[in-house]
């Protein structure tokens, strides 16, 4: 019986674009032609760079575990990684490799979190991160923001809405499911209301890099050095199933996030790590190059298509591969439209509902990681559906 088992379990809710998932991959077994629109992660193929070397880690038997916060060089490459694209200067002791910036959200929620603390998050947001909360016995502290904040926290919802039991804050740039970013500017304030009151910055930040303009493309370790960001290598790089990120933490946090991931993890995979080596060659970041202007384009169509046929999108977005858009006048809840379109046109979208509370009814979202024929293809079929 499943009130035997803990209540945490049971409050975490599910992860709707996963079932919605399922059910495209059912319906692609029996012969239907879906276009995914509903899956978080880019459609472009791991670098050959990366995988080449992913390849002569094994080769050489580099099976064994490493250090739990990742091997050394893996580590200068990144901090390599934040003084070329970002002018930042951070120390290698303060990087910890994790398995996906999941991992690195699991040890921030032990090492931030004692029962009954609360996270302020975003509605809507990325629903695991309300989960990873809730699985360390917090509170999650849902703060609605809408397109007059471009879906963002700002300094002063988040003085509104701090409570007593407050501890933490974290903001996505670019987000999931809105591809919109902070500014500096506004950062640095969200960061001294935090300061104030004695709590702590995290920043999601593993869309970074996929990033449309130059105003969109900053860091949260730009602001402090006590802050903390979490990045991967799932989505730029595109290595969403090498299960691989890492975590940019103060220094005075690394003795117990230390103790945190020897226990909790041991070590990320270490083949893994040394594929995500060979991410920063010239020849990886050329070929990301050129998949994140693909990328752009994708997003011009599809924003120009889906605003022609009555979808509200209020906000260009900044970056990740996202569009998150509210329904046409005539459709009322978007879950009921998600399913709806899947069993009749194939096309799969997430609803809002996943990102948040009751105001998310009428959103969707939709991500643009897909050939450009197949997003034409899809915007017909959505049409198609609409009329």
């Amino acid at each position: 019986m499943s009130s035997e088992y803990s209540t945490r379990s049971q409050d975490i809710k599910p992860f709707m674009a996963m079932d919605v998932l399922a059910r495209a991959n059912q319906l692609e077994s029996q012969g239907c032609d879906v276009i995914h629109l509903e899956v978080g992660q880019p459609d472009f193929v791991t670098p050959a760079a990366i995988i080449a070397a992913g390849k002569q880690a094994l080769d050489l038997n580099q099976t064994g575990y490493s250090n739990a916060d990742g091997l050394y060089e893996l580590r200068q490459a990144i901090s390599a990684f934040y003084a070329s694209d970002y002018n930042l200067d951070i120390n290698v002791d303060r990087i910890f490799v994790t398995a996906g910036g999941s991992g690195a959200l699991c040890l921030l929620s032990a090492l931030l979190t004692d029962v009954g603390q609360g996270w302020i998050l975003s509605d809507p947001g990325y629903p695991s991160n309300r989960n990873f909360v809730t699985a360390f016995s917090g509170d999650p502290q849902l703060v609605t923001v809408t397109a007059e904040t471009r879906f963002q926290l700002s300094a002063r919802a988040i003085a509104r809405h701090w409570q007593e039991n407050t501890k933490v804050v974290l903001v996505g740039s670019p987000s999931n499911p809105t591809g919109t970013a902070i500014r500096l500017a506004e950062l640095k304030a969200i960061y001294q209301v935090i300061k104030d009151r004695g709590g702590f910055l995290v920043s999601d930040e593993i869309y970074q890099g996929l990033e449309y303009g130059p105003d969109a493309r900053c860091s949260a370790l730009a602001v402090a050095d006590d802050v903390f960001v979490v990045n991967s290598f799932s989505k730029y790089f595109a290595m969403t199933g090498w299960r691989i990120g890492w975590l940019v933490a103060p220094e005075s946090a690394r003795e117990p996030l230390m103790k945190l991931s020897q226990n909790l993890f041991i070590c990320p995979s270490v083949p893994a790590q040394h594929a995500a080596l060979a991410a920063f060659s010239r020849e990886s970041r050329l070929e990301i190059e050129t998949n994140r202007l693909e990328l752009a384009r994708r997003k011009s169509f599809m924003l120009s298509a889906l605003r022609q046929l009555g979808f509200k999108i209020s906000s260009d977005p900044d970056g990740a591969f996202y569009l998150y858009a509210e329904l046409p006048e005539q459709f009322k809840d978007a879950k009921a439209y998600c399913s709806s379109l899947l069993e009749a046109s194939y096309v799969g979208l997430t609803p809002g509902d996943d990102f948040g509370g009751d105001q998310q009814k009428r959103f969707v979202r939709i991500s643009y990681a897909q050939k450009y024929a197949r997003l034409v293809e899809a915007v017909e079929r959505i049409e198609k559906f609409n009329s």
